[in-house]
């Protein structure tokens, strides 16, 4: 059975998002991204999230297949409301757990500039600027993860 308590996630990860103080209340909750252990737990996971959304597309990214998932009714979390779920597969070689992993902010200005915001975090630049889903990421000690990107994912 997979772990679908959203809250208990957003909760913890919004205590590590207030802990290095990266003010958020500008930015959208666009997603919430859940990782698969394996292809075979990603086609599990898949099946039960086609119970209470609809798949929007499947593209490849860095070689790994990622889910996108429209709610068919949103999740509501405080004074947020998440209509999307990603769900990405492992890369050849990548361990991970199947459960939730990072949730996205949608920002509306350059990610360059939130990360030069913020100089003292450790900022994971890797895909800033590459041409497919550019992002910023920041990775908290429980491998959970925050993301940003400029474009909602339902749009992209």
């Amino acid at each position: 059975m997979i772990n679908l308590d959203y809250k208990t996630f957003l909760d913890r990860w919004f205590s590590h998002i207030d802990a290095v103080g990266i003010d958020y209340s500008s930015f959208k909750l666009d997603h919430l991204g859940y990782s698969a252990s394996s292809k075979e737990d990603y086609e599990l996971v898949k099946n039960e999230f086609l119970r209470f959304s609809t798949l929007q597309k499947e593209p490849l990214v860095s070689g790994r297949r990622v889910g996108v998932f429209k709610l068919n009714t949103p999740w509501l979390y405080k004074d947020h409301s998440i209509n999307a779920l990603e769900l990405v597969e492992p890369r050849i070689g990548e361990s991970s757990i199947t459960d939730f992993e990072h949730a996205k902010f949608t920002v509306n200005l350059p990610l360059e500039s939130l990360a030069e915001k913020y100089p003292h975090l450790p900022w994971d630049q890797e895909s800033l600027n590459r041409p497919e889903f550019p992002r910023l990421k920041l990775v908290f000690p429980d491998k959970t993860e925050v993301k940003f990107n400029c474009e909602p994912i339902l749009a992209s």
